[in-house]
């Protein structure tokens, strides 16, 4: 395990951590982490990310492996892996298009080397040491990565004066500029075979060289095509020097090795310079030297990048132009610069981790570091790939393609079978054929590259529409011509075919569906030829269920009872197909007989939800024999396909104890019960005569003895008719009764003590033509009882404390009757018929009457008549007023007077009258001339009086009268 640097690329690093990591630090560890390795002892945590640029390598982690090693504790083989900081420029060019590609296309035009570098790096890296390079870039970058955008701008700008690199530090930060501004070009150090050791400005390292020389990519010219295609495609191109091509051919020509590159992404002015650069590539011969160096450790020697000098006179690497004196020798030694290192992670190393939350993890006391090892060194290594930054492979640029492909044709009719699926379900299998289309312009297709078959299902065939069957729907709604009415289509599928095929199998389709199908080609360059449609209509399911196992038995005298666990002849349960539909059950006579329709006594259902519960197929069918009977079973699937029979099972008659049975059907059951859920039958009845109980359609009926229905509940208007009593308890404490004993019509509601009751009863006989019933409300159970309340009659409304007798109402203290002719508010003292005092108030439309003891000697009444009378009878008295009479000696016409005193007559006004009683009033010599009053008070008045002729005692009446 160690560090593998590799110049301009991602480069690998690999250790392990002991099992003595915490798991705190080893639960940390994540992906796209960093880790970096410093010379010395470095507390990283300490340093924080000051260690990434103080690091000799910094990599990101992309594989962490843990296993238990050999079981002694968690983490004994712990390994962490990954790649250097390169990778977030852009991944390996072998993972072309992963890291921040450009999708909107970049473009530069006469931009400098910096500027043009500044904008294309991505968020990930930050801009370090950009230098300046002569000159001015031009182009568009569109999905690359940066790193290859970034190596095609250093390569365009290159001269082979001054090369132009790039590298990614530590701390994520790009530097770039001419290679004399990045590394080391002036070497101080020197690999030798022999003589190592150290001089004043140089050192020499030992080590086993291989040295590895081929001229396999040697080019002689250069063309590259750049931007545009077809005919419009920019070209450049570049020849080598007469004095680098030194080889000739067999027939002493000089040699001619013209190498084609493809840059789509290089502009026209930048196509010359390109080919150059690339001719430069190839121009000698490939050197490569690897080094196993005895110094393990060549930290602070050179890095990757840099150039040292390398001499192996066995070898050939000499050159003649450059000199070195080394410890006083004389040297021609190879400039090469330094393409990769290898070096291994020893002891005096720290390891540090830092997560992606910038949390630095100290990893140096848990590295299983390695011992001593050589380092391996390799320069002058130059890639022999044929596709350059931008990825394109080598190869012409061919014109556009414009030929479009044509309709092809079916070749109909399809083939069409029927398979059963893994489920059993049956489906069908058709082979579409077609013939090869022409291109639009009648040539042949050259460039075809796939066939296009879409499948969906025919809804013309499905839905075949009729006027009748859219009667529901608008006018507006409708087609003019064709189908009146064209149901939702559903969507394509898609399926492809290879170029050069002409059949096609569509599998898993419904049986007996019409399907729409269509194809067309695509040729290479993504033109589409025109749909080529037709329909074709799956045959009918033809393929049977399989023959199914003998089923299970068991007779009655009345009926054989078949279970079948539905599974095949060949064994097995639950297994037959599951488009099963249902098992015809067939019984006869014969162990042998053929199944028929007069042998087939039911059936039962059996499909995929039984199959799938696993139950068992259970019914009973009616055979009224005694003798043996042999029952056969055959399946009948989904498209009405049946099976061959099973094998039968034979049943004698036996009694049916504990069976499961689906149907019964009998004349009389003669002993035992009937226990279940539900019973159905036309009617249910406890006899056919005399007291009975009979359910049917209609209801529920009861009839007594006599055959006499007592009890109706009709089913269709739910309407009960009871003749007897109805009582909501076995007692009388608080029971509700209707129709007690003879008395029709009546509701008792009973008291808490079940004795006492009140009640809603008829008083007319409701069998009487023309009679019509009223209801009372009885205060007592007897039938003199006080009736409370009475209703509405044909020809009165009463309401009062009423007894009745004889049909003659009589009032049991105040009560109120009404009729059509009058209206009556009356109190009786005396409850026998048509006696006794009664005082009431009457209205009627002639007259109003307030009276006392009607019709007795000592009625008293007032009576106010329509016609503005207003009558009083029997003797009359009130506060307000007084009568009386005084007599008088007055004559000789002197008149006389009387004081009336004590009468207290109650009023706030009074007035007083007086009228004479004599025979001869007015006129005559001993005649009354006047009579008076005067004085008038509440106490009392004097009366006047006046008389011709001699003094005579006259008697005079007076009244005082009092008001408001």
């Amino acid at each position: 395990m160690a560090v593998t640097e590799v110049l301009q690329s991602l480069g690998s690093f690999e250790f392990k951590l002991s099992g003595s990591v915490p798991r705190e630090v080893l639960d940390s560890i994540g992906y796209f982490g960093h880790v970096a390795i410093l010379p010395g002892r470095v507390d990283t945590v300490q340093a924080g990310d000051n260690a990434l640029t103080a690091a000799r390598y910094v990599g990101v982690v992309r594989k962490k492996k843990i296993s238990s090693g050999d079981g002694s504790e968690f983490g004994d083989d712990v390994t962490l892996g990954g790649v250097g900081v390169a990778f977030w420029l852009g991944d390996d060019d072998s993972d072309r298009g992963k890291g921040a590609i450009y999708e909107v296309p970049q473009t530069f035009t006469n931009q400098t080397f910096a500027n043009t570098v500044r904008a294309l790096l991505p968020t990930a890296v930050t801009e370090g040491t950009l230098y300046s390079v002569a000159g001015t870039f031009s182009n568009t970058f569109q999905f690359v990565t940066p790193r290859s955008a970034v190596q095609y701008v250093c390569d365009t700008m290159s001269t082979t004066n001054v090369p132009v690199s790039w590298r990614v530090n530590g701390n994520g930060s790009l530097d770039a500029g001419p290679e004399s501004s990045l590394y080391v070009t002036n070497p101080t150090c020197v690999v030798v075979r022999k003589g190592f050791g150290e001089d004043v400005s140089m050192r020499a390292l030992e080590g086993a060289m291989d040295v590895d020389q081929d001229v396999e990519d040697f080019s002689t010219r250069v063309v590259l095509l750049a931007e545009g295609e077809g005919a419009t495609t920019a070209t450049g191109s570049a020849d080598i020097s007469g004095v680098l091509n030194p080889y000739k051919d067999l027939h002493g020509n000089p040699l001619v090795l013209t190498r084609l590159v493809s840059e789509s992404e290089t502009s026209t002015a930048n196509a010359g310079v390109r080919a150059q650069l690339q001719l430069n590539r190839f121009t000698g011969t490939r050197d490569a030297l690897t080094l196993s160096a005895d110094d393990y450790d060549v930290h602070g020697t050179f890095n990757v990048g840099d150039y040292i000098w390398v001499y192996d006179p066995d070898a050939g690497l000499v050159d003649v132009n450059n000199e070195i004196i080394f410890r006083g020798e004389r040297l021609n030694p190879m400039k090469l610069q330094v393409h990769e290192t290898s070096w291994s992670i020893t002891n005096g190393y720290s390891v540090g981790y830092r997560d992606r939350n910038g949390t630095w993890f100290d990893l140096t006391d848990y590295v299983d570091f390695e011992t001593d090892a050589d380092s391996r060194i390799t320069v002058g290594e130059f890639s022999r790939t044929l596709s350059v930054s931008s990825g394109e492979s080598v190869g012409t640029r061919p014109n556009a393609d414009t030929s479009t492909p044509a309709s092809g044709s079916w070749v109909t009719p399809f083939e069409v079978v029927n398979y059963q699926d893994d489920l059993g379900f049956t489906r069908s299998r058709v082979l579409l054929a077609w013939n090869a289309p022409l291109n639009t312009d009648g040539t042949t297709v050259l460039d075809g590259d796939h066939y296009e078959i879409q499948v969906r299902v025919d809804t013309d065939a499905i839905y075949p529409q009729s006027w009748s069957s859219i009667s529901a729907t608008v006018w507006n709604s409708l087609n003019t011509w064709d189908q009146p009415f064209t149901p939702a289509l559903s969507a394509w599928q898609t399926f492809y075919a290879a170029w050069g095929e002409s059949t096609y199998f569509l599998n898993d389709l419904a049986t007996g569906v019409g399907y729409d199908v269509r194809i067309r080609l695509v040729d290479t360059a993504g033109n589409i030829g025109d749909w080529t449609q037709t329909t074709f209509v799956t045959s009918q399911d033809n393929i049977p269920p399989s023959t199914p196992a003998p089923p299970t038995v068991a007779g009655s005298r009345i009926a054989v009872q078949v279970t079948h666990q539905l599974g095949k002849a060949t064994g097995g349960t639950y297994n037959l197909e599951q488009d099963l539909h249902h098992l015809e059950v067939h019984v006869d006579y014969e162990p042998y007989f053929a199944p028929s329709q007069a042998t087939l006594k039911g059936t039962v259902i059996a499909n995929q939800g039984t199959l799938t519960a696993q139950i068992p197929a259970v019914v009973t069918v009616p055979v009224e024999e005694t003798s043996a009977r042999y029952v056969r079973v055959i399946a009948v699937d989904r498209a009405g396909n049946k099976s061959l029979p099973s094998d039968a099972a034979s049943a004698s008659a036996l009694l049916i104890d504990d069976a499961h049975i689906s149907d019964l059907t009998v004349s009389k059951v003669t002993a035992g019960e009937i226990t279940a859920d539900w019973i159905i039958g036309a009617r249910i009845k406890t006899a056919d005569t005399g007291p009975r109980v009979e359910l049917n359609n209609e209801g529920l009926q009861a009839f007594n003895a006599a055959g006499t229905q007592t009890v109706d509940i009709d089913s269709a208007t739910g309407d009960v008719t009871i003749a007897g009593t109805f009582r909501s308890t076995t007692d009388n404490l608080g029971a509700v009764e209707i129709g007690q004993g003879d008395d029709v019509g009546t509701i008792r509601f009973y008291a808490p003590d079940g004795s006492t009751y009140a009640r809603i009863f008829s008083l007319d006989d409701p069998t009487s033509s023309g009679a019509s019933a009223d209801i009372k409300v009885v205060s007592s159970p007897d039938g003199t009882g006080v009736v409370s309340f009475t209703g509405h009659l044909s020809d009165r409304w009463v309401a009062g404390r009423l007894t009745i007798e004889d049909g003659i109402y009589t009032y049991k203290g105040g009560g109120f009757y009404a009729n059509n002719s009058r209206a009556l508010m009356q109190y009786d003292v005396d409850t026998s018929p048509g006696a006794g005092s009664r005082n009431n108030v009457e209205v009627t439309s002639g007259y109003s009457i307030i009276g006392a003891n009607r019709g007795l000697s000592n009625e008293a009444y007032l009576m106010c008549k329509t016609d503005g009378w207003t009558l009083q009878h029997g003797k009359f008295n009130m506060d307000s007023r007084g009568f009386g009479r005084i007599d008088m000696n007055v004559g000789g016409g002197v008149p006389g007077s009387s004081t009336v005193t004590g009468l207290g007559t109650a009023g706030d006004s009074f007035l007083g009258f007086a009228t004479p009683i004599t025979t001869v009033p007015g006129s005559g010599a001993s005649s009354v001339t006047g009579a008076s009053v005067s004085s008038v008070s509440s106490t009392g008045l004097i009366v006047w009086l006046n008389r011709n002729g001699t003094i005579t005692n006259t008697g005079v009446y007076w009244a005082h009268v009092g008001w408001l």
